[in-house]
């Protein structure tokens, strides 16, 4: 209905930034820091933000809506340039899977499950370790078998916000216990050996969602102050770095005022655009510049066109490309999640985050929609629905996070 608004997101993002890169370099600032700009009405929060107050701009108006609307904001992906690919070059899709199980316990089902693809990763989840030692014993067990069966070994990922729900059980405080950038980087760093130690990769985490009363970050992000999050999401970051573990901060555009975790059903984030910008979007103009990957969010938002969750919009991830130029590795929201907001199936949802430019498809928990997931992925880059060259940016971010980070 209105996906002009992301358009125009990006764009007063984008040209604000241009704008606060050119002040810097033309040295504008003294020593004592930049000169105050006048505000004016249509005035956006647009600077890298740091612990300092952020500097604003003017921003350019936004373009018109488009004369047509639709109920869902999900064009079309462009004809596929070339031949269709082969069968053999579309089952390498699996390696943009990172798939999560139930249980503790490495069954003959789950080692069924880890054999039959060459997946990107598995998703450790609270649950599937009591223990340090279960989960050090689970993930030797879970590469061996990749292994034996001709795969590479998968890269491990813990869902690890800090708290009682980490996957690994660790004793890592949550975010909003944390007191201060200092403390926040040696937790993560501490959080960090013990993790790699154990074969763990990746984390989704730590959380750079605002918190906001009654949403379902409060009492579990870092603060309801973006000049606090980002600070402190940086240096956990950079804990995290220190420790030989990529981190995926999420919930990329925001999800802090959510009506609820979309993990538990379908979620909107009600704000306006305005309030994105100000808010929401401030710690992910830093994380951009330094994480090697970003989480989306599964929830819908009122500010694009209040039905697609964020994790199937193109326009999120050209946010993400464009104006924050982001480099790294984006991986989807919870497609098992998202499926519910859309109503269809998560091998459906799981081509359309594909297409959109996710780059890690994660699907937690059930074998079947797993594995549909990965023939509809593959049957969509068979038939050219999704363009190869899709495949191949995907592929090439992908491999370069497990170069640095799959093997622990």
């Amino acid at each position: 209905m209105r996906r002009w608004i992301l358009l125009g997101l990006t764009g007063c993002l984008g040209a604000a930034i241009v704008i606060a890169v050119a002040f810097t370099l033309s040295g504008g600032g003294d020593a004592h820091g930049p000169q105050p700009v006048a505000p004016s009405p249509r005035a956006v929060v647009t600077a890298r933000p740091s612990t300092a107050a952020p500097v604003t701009v003017t921003a350019p108006a936004a373009p018109a809506p488009a004369t047509t609307t639709t109920t869902r904001a999900r064009a079309p992906a462009p004809a596929a340039p070339g031949r269709p690919l082969s069968a053999a070059e579309a089952e390498q899709a699996a390696r943009l899977f990172l798939i999560g199980f139930a249980g503790d316990t490495p069954t003959a089902a789950v080692r069924a499950r880890i054999t039959a693809h060459d997946w990107g990763g598995v998703v450790l989840q609270h649950g599937n370790g009591g223990t340090p030692q279960q989960v050090a014993a689970l993930i030797g067990q879970l590469r061996r078998w990749a292994v034996r069966a001709g795969h590479t070994a998968p890269l491990v990922a813990a869902v690890q916000p800090g708290g009682a729900v980490d996957a690994v059980p660790v004793g890592t405080p949550a975010a909003a216990a944390q007191s201060g950038v200092a403390a926040a980087r040696r937790i993560a760093a501490a959080t960090g050996r013990v993790l790699h130690a154990l074969g763990v990769g990746l984390v989704l985490g730590p959380v750079a969602d605002i918190a906001t009363a009654g949403g379902p970050w409060e009492g579990r992000a870092f603060s309801d102050d973006p000049t606090v999050v980002t600070p402190m999401v940086s240096s956990s970051l950079a804990g995290f770095k220190a420790a030989g573990i990529a981190a995926a901060p999420g919930h990329f555009p925001g999800e802090g005022a959510a009506s609820g975790d979309p993990a538990d059903g379908q979620a909107t984030v009600g704000e306006s655009e305005g309030d994105l910008q100000r808010r929401d979007l401030q710690p992910f103009l830093q994380l951009a510049l330094h994480a090697p990957a970003l989480q989306l969010s599964s929830a819908t938002y009122v500010a694009f066109d209040g039905v697609t969750p964020a994790t199937l919009l193109p326009g999120v991830v050209d946010l993400l490309r464009g104006p924050l130029r982001f480099g790294g590795v984006v991986v989807s929201g919870d497609l098992a999640a998202a499926s519910l907001a859309t109503g269809d199936s998560v091998a459906a949802t799981a081509v359309e985050a594909l297409k959109a430019g996710c780059d890690l498809l994660w699907i937690p928990g059930d074998a079947a929609d797993q594995d549909a997931a990965w023939r509809a992925v593959t049957q969509a880059l068979r038939t050219g629905q999704i363009p190869p060259a899709r495949l191949r940016d995907a592929l090439a971010r992908v491999a370069a996070l497990r170069a640095r980070y799959g093997a622990a």
